[in-house]
């Protein structure tokens, strides 16, 4: 087996190149284990995105509510000490 980095050639059971110390092979189960997840996070994440997506849209609606009562009622609670100042 040679080496794919350095051309080196190895046995066919070394695991590292005997000249670089490179990795001669890749293991192939591991890198399509590895790639079946991707696929699904991805799914999983633009599904998520998308749900995410909708609730930010509905609670952003929500939170510039909330944010309206919130100034109100500060502006309300000066005014009241305004008036308890002024006596």
């Amino acid at each position: 087996m040679f080496c794919r980095y350095c051309g080196e050639e190895n046995l066919e059971e070394a695991v590292y190149c005997k000249n670089c110390g490179k990795k001669l092979k890749e293991d192939i189960k591991t890198a399509e284990i590895i790639e079946t997840p991707v696929v699904n996070q991805n799914n999983n994440n633009q599904q998520n995105n998308t749900q995410s997506t909708t609730t930010t849209s509905s609670s952003s609606n929500t939170d510039g509510s909330d944010w309206l009562s919130c100034c109100l009622c500060l502006i309300g609670i000066f005014i009241i000490f305004a008036i308890i100042g002024s006596l």
